[in-house]
């Protein structure tokens, strides 16, 4: 191949292209493991969510939903995909979920066709309204008068 550009360098051209074009999918779809495998990682980790498939298939879904320019109301197919949340408290969903909105901000934006980022920045805020959601059951933090009425309550049940 070598020799064969330098005596006709337009016949060899399209190999290259060819060659480089593989390289590139091939970078892309590292990218997309190493993402899928730090997804699955942190979801163990952070969000005591167990991810029903193996980080190459967390990438194919990854990468599926890129491809496919999966935008609103996507999030929780892509969501039953990887894990079943339902059965977790509010703080591992919402944890879960924010860790895929990290997995799919952090794939490469040329992943998806140029016409549709719109359907990424749709697919990203649903899984940001999903996340908050989770985030919305979780109970507030108790204010200073009902501290001091615990306070109390607990001080009169020590007399």
């Amino acid at each position: 191949m070598k020799s064969d550009l330098r005596k006709n360098p337009q016949r060899s051209m399209g190999r290259y292209w060819l060659a480089m074009s593989d390289a590139s999918a091939f970078t892309l779809v590292r990218s997309a493991i190493a993402v899928a495998d730090a997804l699955r990682r942190d979801m163990a980790d952070q969000a005591q969510v167990v991810t029903a498939i193996s980080a190459p298939e967390v990438a194919v879904q990854l990468l599926t939903a890129a491809e496919g320019a999966w935008g609103k109301g996507k999030a929780t197919h892509l969501m039953a995909q990887l894990a079943d949340v339902r059965n977790h408290d509010c703080y591992c969903r919402a944890r879960a979920w924010l860790l895929l909105r990290d997995a799919v901000a952090s794939l490469p934006t040329v992943l998806w066709a140029q016409e549709k980022l719109t359907a990424r920045r749709e697919l990203l805020d649903d899984i940001e309204r999903q996340a908050n959601a989770a985030r919305a059951e979780t109970a507030p933090l108790p204010s200073k008068l009902e501290l001091r009425e615990q306070e109390w309550r607990e001080s009169v049940m020590r007399r």
